[in-house]
């Protein structure tokens, strides 16, 4: 029996062998043959050599194969050759980058798309063997330019003479001592862009979009806040510091950089003045408002200008914008504090339920009518779950507030709005409402499945269709009469 076992144990060994052995194509049986390209469909990197070097994964395959590079460059840009094979259909990344972008991209002749793809130039391409050819453009020859770490021979030429010595620093190519532009002049270009919050305190957010060109240096921008705010936080791209007199001292370097400032202001907010301090500083600024309708009401006055045109950050594009400098600031008029004079929301609700044939959910269908005049957005509290509103027949975008909370966006005081609510599973008790702003009344009707009987509806004013309600005075003496005479 033990003899037996261990040749069963010899046998399998040897099978599991041969399944686990790769099969070559010559061992392929005749009748399979035909089915070889069938079953390789979704993955043509199957013919793709493994690779065996150190880090890589126990499936990477190397699909292309880049040759030698040929880089023509000088003043007005550079073009490139390059022979690459593949052994299946894949990506082949090419010189350049996002700012250095390969144009008039030829593969064996044909002008080919250049996609990004990896964050890098590069062409799909199919297996067998292409020549592709390209030219970049450029206002200035950089000093370097990116290099595909798959190329490895590259034949560098600038402005007609080969360079014998190529230096190449990690992923960039040193374009010769002949590429070295002449340097730029100093120079400096900012914009600045600001939000402006109400609130406990008020808050103010600046951002300065600053361009430079030239040598590293350091510069002294400012004053950067108006009177009456104080700095709370200070970041951005480039090393930056805020002097006790309220200027910015920065460290500049060539590029295109953005600081953010953020302030907080010491006074209730009632307007804004500004004096420009002088170049580099832009004469005017643009500013946004953002109001908080849970504290007070409140409107602009100032000189308005269109946020998209203006270049304001996106994440500021839907409040107000406003142009100010030295003749224009913004004056903040306050409306009025929570109800006062009794003129709050009002709004009343008419919703119509109907329950699941399991008890477990509940479906609402509100309308809500009346006159806002504090609020502009609406939000659902939980267990209920807004899926569709509609205002004048048009339907309204659902959003997630800062709360998580899900609601609309409304911007008439004039209010007609119907929604659709979900509650997927109840238990206990449910909010009256759902809605999170007061309601001067609620009327609901619930429709019951067959086979349901609503006994009783605590906490409303009446519920003249439910099981206790149909009961009336003479009905509890007759079976308190009952129940006592059946005890005696």
């Amino acid at each position: 029996m033990e003899r037996c076992s261990r040749g069963a144990w010899v046998a399998l060994a040897l099978l599991a062998s041969l399944i686990a052995a790769p099969l070559r194509a010559q061992d392929i049986p005749p009748a399979l043959r035909d089915w070889q390209g069938w079953v390789l469909h979704d993955v043509p990197e199957q013919a793709c050599p493994l690779l065996n070097s150190p880090g890589a994964a126990n499936d990477a395959r190397q699909c292309a194969w880049p040759g030698r590079l040929a880089l023509q460059a000088d003043a007005a840009g550079a073009h490139f050759t390059l022979q690459v094979r593949l052994d299946a259909p894949g990506w082949v990344a090419l010189p350049g980058d996002a700012h250095d972008w390969p144009q008039q991209v030829h593969v064996d002749g044909q002008l080919q798309p250049v996609l990004a793809h990896r964050e890098q130039p590069s062409l799909r391409l199919g297996a067998g063997g292409h020549r592709v050819e390209g030219a970049i453009s450029w206002a200035t020859r950089p000093s370097t330019l990116a290099l595909p770490p798959s190329i490895a021979l590259v034949d560098l030429s600038i402005d007609g003479v080969p360079v014998e010595h190529i230096e190449r620093n990690g992923n960039r190519l040193t374009l010769g001592e002949a590429a070295a532009a002449a340097r730029a002049a100093d120079a400096l270009s900012l914009r600045v862009y600001r939000q402006l919050v109400d609130g406990l305190p008020p808050t103010l957010e600046t951002r300065l979009q600053i361009n430079v060109a030239g040598t590293a240096r350091e510069q002294l921008l400012g004053p950067a806040l108006p009177a009456g705010f104080v700095a709370t936080a200070l970041s951005g791209d480039l090393p930056a510091r805020l002097e006790s007199d309220g200027r910015l001292r920065v460290q500049l370097r060539p590029g295109q950089w953005t600081i953010t400032l953020d302030a907080r202001a010491t006074t209730p907010l009632a307007g804004v003045t500004w004096k420009p301090p002088g170049a580099p500083w832009p004469a005017q600024e643009v500013w946004s408002y953002a109001d908080d309708t849970d504290l007070r009401g409140t409107r602009v006055e100032g000189q308005g200008v269109d946020a998209s045109r203006a270049g304001v950050p996106a994440d500021w594009l839907s409040f107000p914008a406003f142009a100010v400098d030295a003749s224009h600031g913004l004056a903040v008029i306050e409306g009025n504090r929570g109800d006062q004079g009794g003129q709050g929301d009002q709004l009343q609700l008419q919703r119509e339920l109907w329950l699941d044939f399991d008890g477990r959910g509940l479906s609402a269908v509100d309308r809500l009518t009346g006159t806002l005049r504090h609020h502009q957005r609406l939000d659902v509290g939980a267990p209920w779950q807004l899926q569709r509103a509609e205002q004048g027949g048009q339907p309204l975008l659902i959003s997630q507030g800062k709360d998580g909370r899900s609601g609309v966006e409304l911007r008439q005081q004039a209010l007609d709005l119907r929604a659709g609510l979900r509650v997927a599973s109840h238990g206990g008790s449910l909010p009256s409402g759902g809605w999170q702003i007061p309601l001067e009344g609620i009327d609901a009707s619930l429709h019951l499945p067959p086979g349901y009987r609503l006994v009783g509806a605590r906490g409303v004013d009446r519920s003249p269709d439910s099981w206790i309600a149909q009961w009336t005075l003479l009905d509890l003496f007759v079976v308190a009469l009952i129940a006592l005479l059946a005890g005696r």
